[in-house]
């Protein structure tokens, strides 16, 4: 089993996506997807080069809450990208 920080797609076009995770950015291959990618969606990537799957939103943010609470870091980097203290 294999868990990720879910990749939040900041653009596509249609054969590749710029994701995010916590403020660091890089471009992954659809070509795996079944289904189109929209800015806003979430992905599971795999090997940090393909997208393997969507991610539903309110999972989504589940995992990213989980993986906040047990990396203090990562919440760190959320207030910030939000602009919170």
């Amino acid at each position: 089993m294999c868990i990720a920080v879910p990749a939040k797609v900041v653009s596509s076009d249609g054969m590749t996506a710029l994701v995010d995770v916590y403020g660091d950015r890089f471009t992954v291959s659809l070509a795996m997807m079944s289904e189109p990618v929209a800015a806003g969606d979430f992905l599971a990537i795999q090997a940090r080069r393909h997208a393997i799957d969507k991610v539903p939103r309110d999972e989504a943010h589940a995992a990213r809450t989980f993986f906040e609470s047990v990396f203090p870091e990562l919440a760190a980097r959320a207030r910030a990208q939000e602009g919170s203290p």
